[in-house]
């Protein structure tokens, strides 16, 4: 339509509208049949419709294109053959003969536009022309295509040719040379074979010679097995004699076993009595002191001049009343199963003396952990002139053994509601005894000694209105003591593990200690991770994070405080308490 569009009287919107109407299906393009058809009943459609119009005008009068159309059927037929000459002419003249396969469609809408509309017919014609030549351009583009396609295909295939030739060389070439591996591989492999041949022929010869010793050592061996059964069967008897001896031997060391068993519970129960019997000892000792000193403050009292002789005497300047007659040496033996009584562990009325170990009765180690814990030097009989002396400790751990300490000092302190026994664990010199000795003593000794064995103290403190007694075991941290400080962990109602935040070594060794607790204990019990030495911030080689990852990883409460400053020492203990 485009190029139809400047050859033809009419603009692009008629163009369309005839294309339209001739494009009769609307696939979009016009076939020749389509154009023939549509344009014939563009033509005749408009002469019907203009006969009708003129006989609806005048019904009684015949139209005057009546009888010419009769005239003109009668010289139709005669100017037939002219038509043809004349269409023939044309078509040689477009040089269509060849484009139209059937032109008889051609020629009969040339000659109905000859008949009926002679004013188009040179339209038609060029019209012809102009789409007869485009087939014939058409037609040499097709054929020049088909000539190049053919030209390309003839070159792809001599391109196909040489690229199987060369492929059939290198395939030849390629076989050549792996027939010429194959055989030198196969020669390599044939004298390698032949090597391995002969090393297995000699290993043959070997085995055969191995054999035949090997038979011979069988022969041999048969013999010694016979001898071997016969010496069977006397072992066999051997055998049911000793099982029989085990036996009785069983049988005896069962009732022994329960012989040693009651054995033990009588040893058992005689060191119960043995300590309930020290204990009423030690109470009568503790009254008879009180009365004695009673007594010589009242002998005091009444005769003054006897003072300077008695003061003589607790200096070491003469000798004591009754010191002809023997003393006996009364020895406290305190166990982790047992309730102390606080007014035996009074600060006031301890004697320094050195510690002996008792050496009476058989006594089970994992159930009964005692402790030497003073010796008591009484006189035979206390009488008015018995003096009590008191050494001044040289340790500069402070107070003696098995003290105990109170919130309220002073005397007739109301008996505790609560008593809980807690064990300090953790390397050697993390500060257990300076802990120890800043929450009973609220003191601090800088130069404080290692802790040889078990140290122990009791505080009495008031927790949510009620008396609560810590009995604080302080152990030795040096590696010798690990299997006495196990021992105590089964009576323990808690554990303190402590570490210096000043050395990792002693952090990385709690692990040690929770495993030695739980083979211990082997049951739920409260522990506490505690880091001390926070005064010493900047020497810190352990951070509080990961001290509090570990205790949330092992379900333990975690607090760092100060055994010099006090910090956070009483507030830790008040929280274990609770």
């Amino acid at each position: 339509m485009q190029r139809l569009n400047g050859e033809l009287p009419l603009s692009a919107e008629e163009l369309e509208n005839v294309f339209d109407t001739l494009d009769s299906d609307g696939n979009g393009y016009l076939t020749l049949d389509e154009f023939s058809s549509g344009f014939s009943e563009f033509l005749f459609g408009q002469k019907i419709s203009l006969e009708g119009s003129m006989e609806d005008k005048n019904p009684g009068e015949n139209p005057p294109e009546v009888l010419y159309q009769s005239q003109w059927e009668e010289g139709l037929e005669i100017s037939q053959d002219e038509e043809e000459k004349h269409f023939c002419m044309l078509m040689e003249n477009l040089g269509a003969n060849s484009v139209f396969e059937d032109p008889a469609e051609v020629r009969s809408l040339w000659a109905q536009l000859r008949r009926d509309e002679p004013h188009l017919l040179s339209n038609f014609e060029d019209f012809l022309a102009r789409v007869t030549s485009q087939i014939i351009e058409a037609n040499q583009e097709k054929n020049e295509m088909e000539s190049a396609l053919k030209r390309k295909a003839a070159t792809h295939d001599d391109e196909i040719q040489r690229l199987y030739e060369e492929m059939e060389q290198q395939i030849k070439n390629e076989k050549d040379r792996i027939v010429l591996q194959d055989y030198e591989r196969f020669l390599s492999r044939s004298q390698d074979l032949e090597l391995q041949l002969s090393a297995k022929e000699k290993e043959l010869e070997q085995l055969f010679q191995k054999q035949r010793g090997l038979e011979h050592q069988c022969q041999e061996l048969h013999s010694e097995q016979h001898v071997t059964k016969v010496e069977n069967v006397k072992l066999k008897q051997t055998n049911d004699e000793l099982a029989r001896e085990l036996e009785h031997t069983s049988k005896e060391l069962t009732l022994a076993q329960e012989q040693l068993g009651l054995l033990q519970l009588q040893s058992q129960r005689l060191h119960e009595e043995k300590e309930i019997e020290i204990y009423r000892l030690t109470e009568g000792l503790q009254r008879e002191r009180a009365k004695n000193k009673t007594l010589k403050e009242d002998e005091e009292d009444e005769d003054p001049s006897t003072g300077s002789v008695r003061h003589g005497v607790a200096n070491g300047s003469c000798p004591q009343p009754g010191a002809e007659k023997i003393r006996g040496h009364l020895q406290r033996i305190i166990s982790i199963e047992e309730d102390h009584l606080p007014h035996l562990l009074q600060r006031d009325c301890q004697v320094q003396t050195p510690l002996q170990e008792c050496a009476e009765g058989e006594e089970d180690s994992e159930d009964n952990i005692e402790l030497v814990m003073s010796n008591i030097i009484p006189s035979a009989e206390q009488s008015k002139g018995s003096v009590e002396r008191r050494e001044t400790p040289t340790s500069p751990r402070g107070q003696p053994v098995g003290k105990e300490t109170s919130i309220n000092e002073e005397g007739g302190s109301s008996p505790p509601d609560r008593l809980f026994k807690i064990i300090l664990v953790g390397n050697s010199s993390v500060g257990k005894t300076s802990l120890l000795r800043r929450f009973c003593d609220n003191s601090f000794h800088p130069g404080t000694c290692a802790t040889v064995g078990i140290d122990y103290s009791v505080k009495t403190i008031t927790v949510d209105n009620s008396q609560v007694a810590l009995q604080m075991w302080d152990t030795a941290g040096q590696e010798r003591y690990r299997s006495i400080t196990k021992q105590f962990f089964r009576k323990a109602d808690a554990v303190i593990v402590m570490y210096d935040i000043t050395a990792e070594l002693s952090f990385t060794a709690v692990r040690q200690w929770l495993t030695s607790i739980k083979e211990g204990t082997g049951e739920d019990i409260t522990i506490m991770l505690l880091g001390n030495k926070t005064d010493k911030e900047i020497e810190r080689q352990v951070q509080t994070g990961v001290g509090e990852r570990l205790a949330k990883d092992c379900q333990m409460s975690f607090y760092e405080c100060s055994a010099c400053s006090g910090h956070n020492v009483f507030e830790s203990m008040v929280h274990l308490a609770r």
